[in-house]
C-alpha cells in the first residue's frame, strides 16, 4: 500500500517503521495475517486502491499482485527496485549498466546505461508527467489519480527524495 505518512508504515519488532511492509501487513516483527495467500492479499490491498484511486477491481488487484510478488515474503528473495522509476530488478537483463559495463544494483536499463541516467535533466514533475499517462491507460484509472500515484512513488526512490 501507499506508504507515505509515517503511520502507513508497519513496525518491526524493535518498534522502528519497516522498509519493506505497510501498516496493513506487518506489525511488531510480525505479518499482521500470516496464513494469507498472495491472492489473498492482492484482493486485500486491491480493494483499497480501487477505492483510492477509481482504478476497476480488477486492475487494482492484478497491479497489487504484480507488486506483492517482489516482496521476499512470495519472492523467496530480496527483488531489488529501479532507484528511478522503481521498476523491479528481477532479471539479470532489468539492471542498467555501470561505466565499466557491470550491471547497476540499483537502477534498470531504461533509465541507466554506461554510468549515467538515459535522461540526466528528467525532473520529477517531468517524470511524473512521462509516467502517469503509461499507468492511467494500463490501469484504466482517471490521469489525476495516476499522476498523484506515481508522484508518491518516486518520492521514495533514491533519486528523486529531497
Amino acid at each position: 500500500m501507499p506508504m507515505i505518512r509515517e503511520e502507513d508504515f508497519g513496525t518491526e519488532a524493535s518498534g522502528a517503521p519497516s522498509d519493506d511492509y505497510c501498516t496493513h501487513c506487518y506489525q511488531g516483527g510480525a505479518y499482521t495475517w500470516p496464513g494469507a495467500s498472495i491472492d489473498e492479499m492482492a484482493a486485500f490491498g486491491g480493494a483499497i486502491l480501487s477505492r483510492m484511486y477509481e482504478i476497476p477491481p480488477e486492475r487494482a488487484t492484478a497491479f497489487v499482485r504484480e507488486q506483492l510478488s517482489c516482496l521476499k515474503r512470495w519472492a523467496g528473495r530480496e527483488v531489488a527496485a529501479c532507484g528511478s522509476c522503481g521498476m523491479p530488478l528481477a532479471r539479470d537483463e532489468d539492471a542498467g549498466t555501470e561505466a565499466d559495463g557491470s550491471r547497476s544494483a540499483e537502477y534498470c536499463v531504461y533509465c541507466y546505461r554506461d554510468g549515467a541516467f538515459t535522461e540526466p535533466d528528467l525532473t520529477r514533475e517531468e517524470a511524473v508527467r512521462k509516467y502517469a499517462p503509461m499507468m492511467a491507460a494500463d490501469l484504466e484509472m482517471p490521469l489525476e489519480g495516476a499522476e498523484e500515484m506515481v508522484r508518491q512513488h518516486l518520492s521514495t526512490l533514491p533519486r528523486w527524495r529531497e
